[in-house]
Order: structure tokens, then sequence, then C-alpha cells
């Protein structure tokens, strides 16, 4: 209800003092999320949203000198001059070079804060369900090495079901799919706790790779994996009407013999490329339903299951599993972005999920 007339002054003073209070508040603290996935890394900032989304590269120089991180360094992914060395320091979701890593998150979450605040931030850190206490540890050193205050870890896959606005908080179990870059997790999820989870190391990664080795293998062309993760957005499919329009891209690479060769490709020629990952990801899901108790599963195949994560975005995604499985599946509103919105939204109602936090 609004206030009469002679209120609004006081109406006014009182929403000036609200605005007054959360700019106080955000100069003395403002609490970071981040999703530190295998390809991509976002942050989230209390009170504003997603503030960074970047590759998760790192590029240094002969010396051990970080010469760029995130989108500039991917740029020397697959070309790097002279002197310089480019690398994904995470693989499958596990931490290959820890150095790395904690430089990375340095950088990161130094970039996402806009300016040095009188207390440090408390920082939420999703990381992947098959994490080891090692990595662990380096995830939260290289956190406290950046300047946080309190470090809180979440997995992946309870965060994308937060994202997703899954209601984990029930007792009805809710099944989250989340395809990353490094890892596939699929997790059923009840009273704030998972019933089951399972991970495998297929996901965008394998596919980038598949249709490289598939090109080489079908049509004697050889490329590198960033072509091949733009092929896969391209034109990429899981599933589609064999009479319907079929996509074109142009590839260029070299042919066997090491000629520059450019190729003319359709999704309706490249789909058997993504069959074996997208295969290994349903044999997953269908493992995992068979294990499921009876009234666990009727309650999933009642209500389908949830897909976040850039895998989520290939065409025919959902269809492709409904075929496999039996089972409907819903894409989340934004895949790419839901894990680090669900980290968002516990550092924006801490005291409401601090039971899923796992340290």
């Amino acid at each position: 209800m609004l206030p009469l007339a002679g209120d609004m002054n006081g109406y006014n003073r009182r929403g000036c003092e609200r605005l007054h209070m959360k700019g106080l508040r955000n100069i003395i603290k403002q609490d970071l999320a981040m999703d530190l996935g295998t390809a991509n890394t976002l942050i989230y900032r209390q009170g504003e949203g997603i503030v960074l989304d970047e590759p998760t590269v790192i590029a240094y120089s002969d010396d051990a000198e970080i010469i760029e991180v995130g989108i500039a360094a991917k740029e020397y992914l697959g070309r790097t001059p002279q002197g310089i060395r480019a690398l994904r320091p995470m693989k499958h979701g596990i931490i290959e070079d820890f150095d790395a890593v904690s430089q990375l998150i340095r950088v990161f979450l130094n970039r996402a804060q806009e300016q040095k605040r009188i207390f440090s931030p408390n920082i939420v850190i999703c990381i992947p369900s098959n994490i080891t206490q090692v990595e662990k540890r380096a995830v939260l050193e290289a956190a406290r090495s950046a300047g946080a205050k309190k470090k809180f870890l979440l997995e992946e896959t309870m965060a994308a079901a937060i994202g997703a606005g899954l209601f984990i908080q029930g007792e009805e179990p809710q099944m989250v799919l989340d395809i990353g870059g490094g890892t596939t997790e699929a997790a059923v999820i009840a009273e704030w706790a998972y019933l089951y989870c399972e991970t495998i190391r297929v996901a965008g990664d394998e596919i980038d790779e598949a249709i490289a080795h598939w090109l080489a293998e079908n049509r004697g062309l050889e490329i590198g994996l960033t072509t091949a993760e733009r092929v896969k957005w391209e034109i990429g499919s899981a599933w589609g009407d064999e009479n319907g329009p079929d996509l074109e891209c142009t590839v260029a690479g070299k042919d066997l013999q090491g000629m520059p060769v450019t190729i003319v490709l359709t999704s309706r020629e490249l789909r058997p490329a993504l069959r074996e990952p997208l295969d290994a990801i349903s044999k997953m899901i269908e493992d995992m339903l068979d294990i499921l108790l009876p009234d666990i599963r009727a309650s999933i195949e009642a209500k389908g299951i949830t897909v976040t994560g850039g895998g989520a975005l290939i065409r025919g995604i959902t269809e492709f599993l409904a075929s496999k499985t039996g089972i409907s599946f819903h894409l989340a509103i934004d895949p790419l972005t839901t894990v680090v919105q669900g980290a968002g939204r516990t550092i924006e109602a801490f005291k409401d999920y601090q039971k899923v936090f796992i340290n």
C-alpha cells in the first residue's frame, strides 16, 4: 500500500536510508561467489550479480611471469608465440597445476572486487563433487591469499540445483544434470543433501576432441581443439529431424599431408561425431536411475531432470537424453550461469543456505 501524501517525506527518507545502508554495507564488505570451471570461471558479486565470466586459462612467460589470465590468455592457446606458455590448469574438473590455479583464482577475485573494502569478503567457491582433499586445500589457500575472510566450498551440482530454482529443502527428490567443460555430474537431492551423486570425466572437452578425431578419420582434416569447439557451437547437434533444415559451417585446417584445406560441414553429417561422448553421458544417467529406490525413481520420472552447464546448449540434447532414458529433461533458464547464480543465492541469503556448504 502506498503512503498518503502527507507521509511521502517520511517514506522517501526511509527509502533513502535503506539505499544509504545498502551502499554502506557494500563499502564495508561485499561477498563473492565463484564457479571455478574447467573451461570458464564466473564470479558473482553480492548485490550486483555476475561481474566476471572468463576462460580458465593462464599464460606465462619463459621466466614464469604471468602474461595474461582469462580471455586474453585464451588467445594464446594453440598458437603460442615463442617465449609464452598458455595452459588450462583444470582438466576433467581436476586441478592439474596447483600454482597456476592459485594464481588464476587470485587474479580473478581481485578483478571481481571493484575496490578494496574495509573488511575482507567471504567467498563461496563451487567445486566438483569428486575433488580431493589436497585440491580442496589448494582452492582454500588460493582464496585466502586473494584476501578472503571466510571460504566456503559448495559442490557444483548443489549450486546448479539452487540456481535452477529446485526445491532442495523439501522431502520430494529433485534431480539435476550438470554438463560442464571437464565433467558431467548428476545428483538427486532432498532435504538439503545428496541422496545419490555420480560424476564422469566426459563433457564439453571430450565432445571437442571427438569432433576433431572424427574430422581426421572421416574427412582427412586436422584441426585444433579451439576450432572443434567453434564447430560444436555453430552446427553441433545431438538430435534432429533428418528431413529438416541442416546447418552448415566452413572449417579450415590441414589435410593429412599438412597442406591447408577448407571444407563445408553440415550438422547432420557431424552428428555421429558427438555420439560416443553423449552415449557415455546417457549411460551414466541410466545406471544412476537403475540404482534409485522405486519411490525415488517414480518421483524423478514424474518431474523430469533439470539440465545445466554449457553442454546443455548442444542442440537437441534434451530430446536425445529423453530418447535414451524414457524420462523428460528440462533446460535451466540460463544453463551457462546456473551454477554461479546458485552460489550467488547462498551469499545473498547466507543464513538460509548454511547447510549446503561442505567445509
